[in-house]
């Protein structure tokens, strides 16, 4: 019988239902695991969240440009960590929502950004 590709128990018990996991969450481990081979995709290095935000289109150099996105990953992680968690991830599209959608409320603004990043994953940018 063909494997599941996502054991319900093992790795996922942030308030997931049966291993289910979010369009978001995927996206960011999938950008977490890149080019790193020994990543759990659990947290986000800096050099990653800068790409996701390229290939997502957060960065649209007007609003939110590679600047912006330093900053706000500095300022979400801890002082002694080069990482995000899913969690501060999250902190931080919230922070960069208010930027990158000028206008809407910060409930549209955030739900205009997951849906830039969900269903993507590195090298994927383009492909509709």
């Amino acid at each position: 019988k063909p494997a599941k590709r996502l054991s319900s128990d093992s790795n996922s018990h942030e308030g997931v239902a049966a291993g289910e996991i979010s369009a978001l969450e995927e996206a960011f481990r999938k950008f977490a695991v890149h080019g790193d081979t020994r990543a759990t995709g659990k947290e986000m290095h800096g050099k990653n969240w800068s790409k996701l935000c390229k290939d997502c289109n957060i960065i649209d150099g007007k609003n939110v440009t590679t600047t912006d996105v330093d900053i706000v990953f500095s300022k979400i992680k801890g002082k002694s960590v080069r990482t995000i968690t899913f969690e501060q991830f999250k902190e931080a599209l919230q922070e960069l929502s208010k930027k990158r959608f000028k206008g809407k409320s910060d409930e549209e603004a955030l739900q205009e950004m997951y849906k830039l990043i969900e269903g993507k994953g590195p090298g994927l940018t383009g492909v509709t």
